[in-house]
């Protein structure tokens, strides 16, 4: 899925952050499911499998994008088994906004 959404359309202050979260939900093979997964975890803290279900995807697939998120600092994890992942508290403003236009409505 192609998203319409231009890049002066997001007002996000920090230039660098809002170069890296267009690479990573727009420009980059990928980007759809770290928009689901994004979204879900604004929405409600959860776990991996958790998440898996409720995309319908491999556990496998969901694991490698947390990866991914977490590399660059957009979510955070509960280290203990079946622990929860959440989004990075400092960024959550910034992540409803893009999530937001990407997906056509609020994520609150």
């Amino acid at each position: 899925m192609r998203y319409r959404v231009n890049f002066h359309d997001v007002e996000i202050g920090d230039i660098e952050l809002k170069k890296s979260l267009f690479w990573l939900l727009i420009a980059s093979r990928g980007g759809d499911t770290r928009i689901k997964i994004l979204s879900l975890l604004l929405n409600n803290p959860t776990n991996r499998n958790e998440l898996s279900k409720s995309l319908g995807l491999n556990y496998r697939t969901v694991t490698h994008h947390l990866s991914v998120l977490s590399e660059n600092n957009l979510i955070r994890e509960d280290q203990r088994y079946g622990g929860l992942v959440y989004v990075n508290s400092m960024l959550e403003v910034e992540l409803k906004k893009i999530i937001g236009k990407l997906i056509g409505g609020k994520t609150e």
